[in-house]
């Protein structure tokens, strides 16, 4: 279980809704998709695709497949295609695979196993087309 007073103040308020949101719990094994707009704290086995805004893995919280969130934190195990805006690694996370971020943070202990990491950026940048001048005689 992640430890919520172990926590720096700043991580303690970016964690939202864990009372209310979807927990994926006990030693079972879900396998499939799930969607939603909240936050998910999964607490033992997924295989599959899972899209959340907040994505927390607990310390035997372990994930395999397609995750996608705006925010990760990992005290377990992540395996997969993993894209999230914020990805925080706590002291007994690991994560591997295909890895997208815009930001990223990994406490001393944590494990970042991937062949390649690459940030990513949504916003579209313009294309700029120089136009040459015409010389009037």
């Amino acid at each position: 279980m992640i430890k919520i007073s172990r926590i720096s103040s700043p991580l303690k308020e970016k964690i939202k809704n864990v009372d209310t949101c979807s927990q994926l719990d006990g030693d079972g094994l879900f396998e499939g998709k799930y969607t939603t707009t909240g936050t998910v704290l999964l607490r033992n086995g997924f295989v599959g695709s899972l899209t959340s805004d907040q994505t927390i893995v607990d310390s035997n919280g372990n994930f395999d497949g397609d995750l996608s969130c705006s925010e990760l934190i990992i005290s377990g195990t992540v395996n997969g295609k993993i894209k999230a805006d914020s990805i925080i690694i706590m002291e007994t996370g690991k994560i591997s695979g295909d890895i997208s971020y815009k930001q990223i943070a990994v406490f001393e202990g944590g494990i970042i196993d991937v062949a390649g990491m690459k940030p990513h950026n949504d916003t579209k940048s313009d294309k700029v087309i120089e136009i040459p001048k015409k010389s009037i005689s």
